[in-house]
C-alpha cells in the first residue's frame, strides 16, 4: 500500500505489512549519488521507475515500524517544509536521531576502580586532617596521584587477590624533585548488598565534607577522571578493601622502569611511544618508618580490619 505525502515534491510512503517494513520513496536528480548507509535496519537505495530516478529509504526491522514511520516524516518534513535536497536531509535527519539516541558512556572497570582507590585515600585524608582536598591531584594529569607537605604518593587500586599493579609510563614511579615518592597499594573487592562504597555514593559523600575551593576541586578532579553524575545509575558495584593498605618506598631496590634505569642499560628510550607494565608486589614487606600523612592514612584506612 502506497501513501501519497501531500506537499512538494510528491513522496510516498509505501508500507509492506507482511514484511514489517516502511518505504519511504523520494524523487533523486540524475547527477545526486545516495549516501553510504552504516546502519543495519536502514536500507538506502536507488530505483528508477520510467525516466525518474527515486531514492527508497526503508525500515528493514519489524522493531522500527513505529519509531521508524517517526524518521521516515521527519526526512520528508526536510525536504518538504525546509527544502532541503533528499540525500542531506537523510543524513541530517540520521545525524540527529545518532545524537540523540546515543549511547550514555560510563567509565571503564579499571577506572571506576582506579577512583574508588584514590577517593578512599581522599576521605581517610580528610577524616584525619592529614591535609586538604587540594593534595589530591586527581584526573589532573600530575605525576602522581597526592602531593603532601612530607611525601608525594602514587595510589595503586586492584580487585586481584595478587598486590599486582599497572604502571602507565617511564614517568609514574619517577620522584619530583626532593620530595621522596610512595606506592600506596590498595586492594578492592566487591561488597555484599548495602556494604561497601558505590562509586557515586562515595563522591557524594566527599562532596559533604568540602566546600568553597575544596569543593571545586574535588569536582574537577573526578571530572577529570572521566566522571560525570549522569552515569550514577549505571555505576552499581559495591567496593570494599579486600586487605589494609600496604605502602612501598620507591627507592632504588623497588621494582620499576625509569628513564634513567633504561639509559643505563644502555636503552634508547626515545623510540618507545608508549610503556605500559605490571609489578608484582604479593608478598613484599611493606617499606619501614612511612612518613606521617602516609602512616596516618594507612592507620585510617586500616581501622576496617582491627577487629
Amino acid at each position: 500500500m502506497a501513501i501519497p505525502i501531500a506537499g512538494t515534491p510528491t513522496l510516498r510512503l509505501r508500507v509492506d505489512p507482511p514484511r514489517s517494513r516502511l518505504t519511504l520513496r523520494v524523487p533523486l536528480a540524475s547527477e545526486v549519488e545516495p549516501p553510504v548507509n552504516t546502519l543495519a535496519h536502514v536500507a538506502v537505495e536507488v530505483r528508477i521507475d520510467g525516466n525518474q530516478r527515486f531514492l527508497e529509504i526503508s525500515t528493514t526491522d519489524e522493531r522500527l515500524v513505529v519509531d521508524g514511520h517517526a524518521m521516515l516524516m521527519a526526512v520528508a518534513d526536510r525536504i518538504q517544509l525546509d527544502g532541503i535536497e533528499p540525500v542531506e536531509a537523510l543524513e541530517q535527519t540520521l545525524a540527529t536521531w545518532e545524537t540523540i539516541l546515543a549511547s550514555r558512556v560510563r567509565l571503564t572497570l579499571q577506572a571506576e576502580v582506579g577512583l574508588v582507590g584514590e577517593l578512599l585515600v581522599l576521605r581517610a585524608m580528610l577524616d584525619t586532617a592529614a591535609a586538604g582536598a587540594s593534595a589530591w591531584r586527581g584526573g589532573l594529569s600530575e605525576e602522581h596521584d597526592f602531593g603532601f607537605a612530607d611525601v608525594d604518593v602514587e595510589v595503586k587500586t586492584t580487585t586481584s587477590e595478587q598486590r599486582r599493579h599497572w604502571i602507565h609510563g617511564l614517568g609514574q614511579l619517577v620522584p619530583t624533585g626532593d620530595s621522596p615518592l610512595w606506592l600506596l597499594s590498595v586492594q578492592l573487592t566487591r561488597a555484599g548488598e548495602g556494604d561497601g562504597h558505590r562509586l557515586p555514593e562515595l563522591i557524594d559523600d566527599l562532596r559533604t565534607r568540602v566546600s568553597g575551593a575544596d569543593r571545586a576541586i574535588l569536582d574537577q578532579s573526578v571530572a577529570a577522571a572521566g566522571w560525570s553524575d549522569d552515569q550514577r545509575d549505571l555505576v552499581t558495584d559495591r567496593w570494599r578493601l579486600r586487605t589494609p593498605p600496604v605502602a612501598f618506598h620507591v627507592a632504588d631496590d623497588f621494582p620499576r622502569l625509569t628513564p634513567d634505569l633504561l639509559a643505563a642499560a644502555s636503552i634508547d628510550v626515545a623510540p618507545l611511544r608508549q610503556v605500559t607494565y605490571e609489578v608484582e608486589l604479593t608478598g613484599r614487606p611493606a617499606s619501614s618508618d612511612p612518613p606521617a600523612t602516609v602512616a596516618t592514612i594507612i592507620k585510617d584506612l586500616g581501622k576496617a580490619f582491627d577487629d
